[in-house]
C-alpha cells in the first residue's frame, strides 16, 4: 500500500493555495485609474454645466420679473418652463456651452497646450519660445497613451486619448507634435525642413 504525500506540508507550496487576483478585474481597475488620470476634466464638467444652467435660470427669472414690472397692467402669458428653455439655448447655439462653462471651444487649440509645445521645443532645440509659432493645429483621437508613437520596449495604455496635432515653425524648420488634451503628454511626430 502506498502512502499519500500532502503538498501542503512544504513551505514553498503555501503560495499556491492563496487566491490570485482575477486578471480581467485587475485590467479594469488599472484602466479606470488611467482614465481618471488622463481625463480630469470629466470630473469637473458636470459641476460646471450645472453651475452654468443655474446661472442661466437665474438670469431668465430676473428678466421675467423685469418684464412683469414693465408690463404690470398687461396680462402675462402662462409661465414657461425656463429650465428646458435655458438648456435648449445652451445646447443649440454654437459656442454658448463653452462660454458658459469657461471652456475652450472644441476646435480651438488651448493656449496652455500651445505654450507647453513651444516650451518643450524650446528646451530641446535652444530656440527661444517666443520665436516659435503654432502654424496649424487640429483635434485628434490617438490610439493609445503613447499617442500612436510608442518607443522601443515601451508599454502604452490601449485606450483612445483625445488630444491635438500641433505644427510649430521658427520660419525655417517645422516640427509636428502630438499631445493629449491637457498638453502634459507630448510626442514629436516628425521634423522637416521648409
Amino acid at each position: 500500500m502506498m502512502k499519500r504525500i500532502s503538498t501542503n506540508k512544504f513551505p514553498q507550496n503555501k503560495n499556491r493555495d492563496q487566491k490570485q487576483p482575477n486578471p480581467v478585474i485587475l485590467a479594469l481597475v488599472l484602466t479606470g485609474i488611467l482614465v481618471w488620470e488622463m481625463y480630469p476634466a470629466l470630473r469637473h464638467t458636470a459641476a460646471a454645466n450645472a453651475g452654468a444652467l443655474k446661472d442661466s435660470l437665474a438670469q431668465l427669472e430676473k428678466q421675467q420679473q423685469q418684464t412683469a414690472q414693465q408690463f404690470s397692467s398687461a396680462a402675462l402669458p402662462p409661465k414657461i418652463s425656463y429650465s428646458v428653455l435655458a438648456l435648449n439655448t445652451l445646447i443649440s447655439e454654437p459656442g454658448n456651452l463653452a462660454e458658459a462653462t469657461g471652456q475652450n471651444p472644441p476646435n480651438k487649440l488651448p493656449a496652455t497646450v500651445a505654450a507647453a509645445v513651444r516650451r518643450e521645443l524650446s528646451d530641446s532645440t535652444g530656440i527661444a519660445a517666443d520665436k516659435l509659432k503654432v502654424t496649424e493645429s487640429s483635434g485628434q483621437s490617438w490610439p493609445n497613451t503613447c499617442l500612436g508613437l510608442s518607443k522601443a520596449d515601451e508599454m502604452c495604455g490601449q485606450m483612445i486619448v483625445e488630444g491635438w496635432r500641433v505644427v510649430v515653425s521658427d520660419g525655417r524648420q517645422t516640427w509636428v507634435y502630438r499631445t493629449n488634451a491637457r498638453g502634459n503628454i507630448l510626442r514629436l511626430e516628425k521634423k522637416s525642413a521648409r
